[in-house]
This record gives C-alpha cells, sequence and structure tokens, in this order.
C-alpha cells in the first residue's frame, strides 16, 4: 500500500470516532424539534462547514503553535493521547460530551450550527489535539495531502449522518445509540493509548523492541 494511501486511512480512522457525527445526529435531533427537516438539514451543513474550518486551520497552524510555545513532538503526542483517551473513557463510560449548560443553551438557541454542534460536539479539545498530532507527523507534499483528504472524507461523511439525522437516530433507537458509542469510546480509547505509545516510543527508545508497532 502506498505511503500516501496508508496514513491517509490511519488519519480518517483516528479523527472519525472522536468526531462521532452518530451522537451528534442525537444531538441534533433533541435541540431542533419542531423543525423542518429543510431547516435541519441547514444546520448540519452548517455544522460540518464549522467543523472543517476548525481542522483545517488546526492542521495547517499545528507547527506554528508547536514552535511558538516551543513544544516538542514528543510533548504534544502524549498530551493529546492523554486528551484521547479521556475522550475515549468519558465515550464508553456514557459521560455526556456537553456540559448541562451547554446543553440548555442548545436548547435556547435558534441557531445551534456553530455551538454547541459545531464545537465542541463535532470539533472539540479531542479532535483538535488529534489534528494538530498528525500534522507534526506529516512530511512532505503527499502526507500532507492524506491527511487532509482524510479531514474532508471525515466531515463528508459527517455530513451523510446528520443530513439523516431522525432516521439515523429512529433505527439506532437508545440501546443502539449507546451500543455504538461504547464502541467508538473503545476505539478512541486505542487510538490515545497508541498516542501515548509513540510518544514514549521518541523519548525512550529503549522501551520498545524494533519490531512493536
Amino acid at each position: 500500500m502506498h505511503p500516501a494511501l496508508q496514513f491517509a486511512l490511519a488519519c480518517f480512522f483516528a479523527i472519525f470516532p472522536i468526531v462521532n457525527p452518530f451522537s451528534a445526529a442525537a444531538l441534533l435531533v433533541a435541540l431542533t424539534p419542531g423543525e423542518s427537516s429543510r431547516r435541519r438539514t441547514e444546520q448540519a451543513r452548517r455544522a460540518v462547514y464549522f467543523m472543517t474550518g476548525i481542522m483545517l486551520v488546526s492542521f495547517a497552524a499545528g507547527s506554528y503553535i508547536l514552535n511558538f510555545f516551543s513544544i516538542s513532538q514528543p510533548a504534544l503526542v502524549l498530551a493529546a493521547g492523554t486528551l484521547v483517551c479521556r475522550s475515549g473513557w468519558n465515550a464508553i463510560t456514557g459521560a455526556d460530551r456537553l456540559t448541562p449548560a451547554q446543553r440548555q443553551e442548545g436548547i435556547t438557541k435558534v441557531d445551534i450550527s456553530l455551538t454547541p454542534l459545531g464545537m465542541p460536539m463535532l470539533a472539540g479539545p479531542g479532535t483538535i489535539s488529534v489534528v494538530i498530532g498528525l500534522s507534526s507527523e506529516a512530511r512532505g507534499v503527499w502526507l500532507n495531502a492524506a491527511a487532509i483528504s482524510a479531514m474532508l472524507a471525515v466531515s463528508a461523511a459527517s455530513y451523510a449522518v446528520l443530513a439523516a439525522a431522525p432516521a439515523v437516530v429512529r433505527v439506532l433507537g437508545q440501546t443502539g445509540q449507546a451500543a455504538l458509542s461504547k464502541v467508538m469510546g473503545l476505539i478512541i480509547l486505542c487510538v490515545g493509548i497508541q498516542f501515548v505509545i509513540n510518544g514514549l516510543r521518541v523519548l525512550s527508545p529503549q522501551m520498545f523492541p524494533p519490531g512493536m508497532p
């Protein structure tokens, strides 16, 4: 497999579970009672635009942020891994991704596309951390193009889920949503642990044998 394609797939599967548009679909339905399907689809499209913009800006500015604050790559990877692990654990244990204040604000807002749907639901701290972490690993034109393509693919998949939010929520039901959330949480937790391993490998190569992934 071409390294760029392999990196693109790795980026997609690192970002998509953290974005978790299935949870966002349930939130969209809950916060837009009585809205027309056209209005709900418009909110979903705007939220995905905001999410895409946040990811692309984070990716483009990642190296500059690291250099400005003199943050080493291992420090970033370890911090991102810790934050992603926390997000995965919260998903597994069923913790709400929004605070009660954020959820209450969303109920009373006319436009929820930027907050709380676009951020922090879709592009929260975990997503931003992973994107910045990936920006430090993308070296060369092909890998940068692969990472950007993966982010756009995540955005397209997220919009497809959000555009069909009522049907998704109806098909999954409460039990399906809970089960899918736990599966996504496990994947997120694995991604976070891999980030931590990558950071420790750079700090202390002797801790890991050469053949260890």
